[in-house]
């Protein structure tokens, strides 16, 4: 369309038949479950919108704007922008892809304007869907929340806690798992101090390699206390837990005998023995930089003698499930500062009350001041006052 080529390479109903229903189809695919990305529908749509609108302006005025090549690259940048967000990235990537290092300035331009305009408008579309699907991803920062964001994490924590012993019953093992969804579960002593930590996928292996305890055969089979001596369960290796991965066994897959359920399961060697706590005064502030900073799932929350008292998931630190939180606060603020408005206040004065306010006043305007106060520069032959306007006063005070 540049250079007298003419007007013949693309025309306004080609373009337009293709933009519209490209458009629109890119948009109600996005987020189904089926492999179809915004990546490139975006670029073409943009691309296509660019060269319709360099068409038309070439044809407006032909030779005093650029060719609707260019127009198309800048509108496939400014619909990238705006969909993913993207400034140096996308900039890049469709520098890279023309070749031509003259269009840097337009498409830092075209980004940035289509970045902070989408975010005057609405989220990104990818930030969109992890809230729709309510994936625990925490931002850099937790935005404010007001004083809930130094509240203490015994507020949000989840309780009570569904906790395992060191060595456990199985038929207790199996009630738990498939009346839970729970993937971390802590481990207690017998006076409920904190001892470890044990995943789900861990205690489904175990039981599927069957790493049973059965209580010793023999004279010295039992504790002078009462207590019931095991025998050493069989030994799985770490590596023979995770070679399943992804597909780690379920419960529900997991087949046991009668008298298996009467088993003891030693989960000792297989815990974490150093997992991850929080006193339940810390912050919530503080427990998000944790989660965000080190890549925790879930976090153990103790008392100040390693009493287990609840847990924190990563789901629980979500801004959302925290902005709800916030709501329930003040609302319970609000009714505990919550006063009904008081009446109008309604005086009476009656008249020795008027009478005597008005004698006050009287006393106060006739009193005269005596020469000692004031300056005597200030005070004429006969110890009259002067009209001078600088005249200041001398205070008298009285020990």
């Amino acid at each position: 369309e540049v250079s007298s080529i003419g007007l013949t390479s693309f025309t306004s109903g080609p373009l337009i038949l293709f933009f519209i229903p490209y458009f629109c189809l890119a948009a109600i695919t996005s987020g189904v479950l089926a492999p179809a990305g915004l990546f490139v529908p975006t670029l073409l749509s943009g691309a296509a919108f660019g060269r319709l609108i360099g068409h038309w302006l070439n044809s407006l005025f032909p030779g005093y704007v650029a060719d609707s090549g260019t127009y198309a690259l800048i509108g496939a940048a400014a619909i990238l922008g705006g969909m993913a967000r993207m400034t140096i990235a996308g900039c890049i990537i469709v520098l890279e892809a023309c070749g031509n290092i003259q269009y840097l300035l337009p498409l830092m331009v075209t980004f940035a304007a289509a970045r902070y305009v989408g975010n005057a408008i609405n989220e990104p579309m990818y930030d969109m869907q992890i809230h729709l699907k309510e994936m625990p991803f925490l931002e850099g920062s937790l935005h404010t929340l007001g004083m809930l964001t130094y509240h203490p994490i015994s507020q949000v924590m989840g309780q009570p806690v569904i906790t395992f012993h060191e060595v456990e019953k199985i038929y207790r093992i199996i009630e738990v798992l498939t009346s839970t969804n729970h993937n971390g579960f802590p481990i207690v002593n017998k006076d409920g101090r904190l001892r470890g930590f044990i995943l789900r996928k861990t205690i489904c292996g175990l039981l599927k390699h069957k790493a049973y305890s059965t209580p010793a055969v023999g004279s010295d089979s039992k504790t002078t206390d009462g207590g019931i001596k095991l025998d050493q369960a069989a030994t799985v290796y770490y590596d023979t837990l995770e070679r399943t991965y992804p597909a780690f066994p379920d419960v529900s897959t997991i087949k046991l005998k009668d008298k298996e359920m009467n088993f003891w399961l030693d989960m000792r060697a297989h815990m974490d023995p150093a997992p991850a706590t929080l006193n339940e005064n810390t912050s919530i502030k503080r427990c998000y930089n944790i989660f965000r900073t080190m890549g925790m799932r879930h976090i153990v929350v103790v008392d100040g003698e390693l009493n287990v008292v609840g847990i924190i998931t990563r789901s629980d630190m979500n801004e959302h499930r925290l902005a709800h939180y916030w709501q329930e606060e003040q609302k319970r603020m609000q009714n505990d500062l919550n006063m009904d408005t008081l009446p109008t206040a309604i005086v009476y004065e009656t008249k020795s009350t008027r009478d005597r306010s008005i004698s006050t006043a009287s006393n106060i305007t006739n009193e005269t001041l005596d020469e000692a106060d004031l300056d005597p520069e200030f005070v004429g032959k006969e110890g009259e006052v002067s009209d001078s306007p600088n005249m200041t006063l001398r205070k008298k005070f009285v020990p």
